[in-house]
Formats: C-alpha cells, structure tokens, sequence
C-alpha cells in the first residue's frame, strides 16, 4: 500500500505539472508554429493563433474549435499589440507565448528591401511582441517566453546576413531578458527554440544537409515547452553542431564554402 500511495502521489505530480494551459502563438499560420499550436490544442490546451493568413487561421480553428481561438495579426503592423490584446482576452489569459513569425531570403546581393523585411520581422516584431507580453506576464505574476531562432544565429552566413544577425539577436535577446527576471525576481521562464533545418516552407525547394521533418521538430518543441526547458535544440545533435561551428577560427569560417 506504501508503494501504491508513492506511485499515486508521484502521477498527480505529472498531471499537475503538466496542467492545461491557455498557449499564445504568434506565427501559427504555417511551419513550426502551426504543428506546434494543432500539438497543443490536441492535448486539450486552450490556444490562441495569430498571424497574416487569416483562411489558414480559419482552417485550424475549423479543426480544434473548442480549443483555438484566433486573430489576424502581422508583426510588421504598428497595432500589433493591439492585436495581441484582443488575442488575450478572447483566450481569458495567457500562460504562454510563442513567437514562432519568422523569414528569412538568401540575399547575397544585400538587396536592401529584403534585409529590411527580414529585422522587420526578426528583430522589431519580435522586441515588441516580448516587451508586450512581458508586462502581461509581469503583472499577472507568472508566465512563459519562448521565441524560435536559429542555429544560423550563431556564425554569420554569407547570403543570410539579415536572418543570422536577426536569429543571433533573438537568443541574446531572450539570454538578457532571463537574466534580468532572475536578478529582479519575477516569475517568468524563458525558452530559446533553436533548430537546424527542418523541413517547411522556409527552406522549400533547397536541399539542406541533415534536414528534420516537422512533425519530428514540433514534438520536440513541444515536449521541451512543457518541461520549461531553457533551450530546445531541434533536433539534439545541432547541440554538438551549434558547438563545433562556434569554435572554428573566424578567418577560417570566411572562407568556407556555405550557401
């Protein structure tokens, strides 16, 4: 009976821990974003999706419509938070928020408009959306950051300057805003998504090295949000990649072959 009792204990544990929780995705209309959120509301969690595509937002409520709630929102436009908000109280709250929006073009004739488009994105969508649900979460007194970057983030790559700065900003952004939750004691986790190449619309019609489907990644990302975990690296051995790309000499590294 002893045994028993530690064994019941130990499973409402687990429920507990992972309780169902109201999920905001921001970039939900296609890739890792939209595998994530159909993961989520399947388990039975309240999510809200957001993006520009409202037929695909529309496709994804038709299938979970008592699990999804959605708003047309792009992270380029200056009402974002508007949006956001609206986005929050259709959901009754938020425990979670995802940034997921994210683009990227091989530009080696550093074309302006299309490195433009690309911070537009990265880098400005995505500060405002974090300060934004930071305060939320902030005054709410508990909550979860998460944001997908890149393991392009961690080198530049010729023809992705944009996106490797913008991928590379992302991580340190989050890096810097878990640090400063856990200096001023507020209780906000923060997670850094960081894949290598998987295969969605970003990367069609390109042959990639070592490319993860994406239902393989979005039940990482999953199973990683669930736990909290600081990082997620999808899949594991882009740990060891992220490792060794890191530690090559940089006169080495401009003169690699990489495209």
């Amino acid at each position: 009976m002893f045994i028993i009792g530690i064994i019941s204990i130990s499973l409402r544990k687990q429920i507990a821990k992972y309780k169902r929780m109201k999920i905001i995705i921001l970039g939900a209309t296609s890739g890792l974003g939209r595998g994530t959120a159909e993961l989520f509301a399947a388990a039975g969690h309240q999510v809200g999706i957001a993006g520009r595509r409202v037929e695909r937002l529309e496709q994804l409520y038709r299938k979970f419509p008592e699990h999804i709630v959605y708003e047309e929102i792009d992270v380029t436009d200056s009402n974002m938070e508007k949006g956001l908000e609206m986005l929050i109280q259709k959901l009754g709250g938020c425990d979670l928020f995802l940034y997921s929006s994210g683009v990227g073009k091989t530009n080696f004739d550093m074309e302006y408009s299309n490195e433009k488009w690309t911070n537009d994105v990265n880098v400005n969508g995505f500060v405002k959306a974090v300060c934004f649900m930071f305060q939320y979460l902030k005054t709410q007194g508990h909550g979860h950051i998460a944001a997908i970057s890149s393991v392009a983030g961690f080198r530049g790559i010729g023809g992705s300057s944009a996106y490797s700065a913008s991928k590379g900003y992302q991580r340190l952004y989050l890096e810097a805003m878990a640090h400063a939750s856990n200096t001023r004691k507020i209780n906000i986790k923060y997670t850094t998504i960081i894949p290598g190449f998987v295969d969605t619309e970003i990367i069609a019609d390109q042959n990639y090295p070592l490319t993860l489907s994406c239902d393989k990644a979005v039940k990482i990302i999953y199973r990683g949000l669930l736990k909290q975990k600081r990082k997620i690296y999808v899949d594991g051995k882009w740990r060891y990649i992220s490792g060794l790309i890191r530690i090559i000499p940089t006169w080495i590294w401009e003169r690699m072959n990489i495209k």
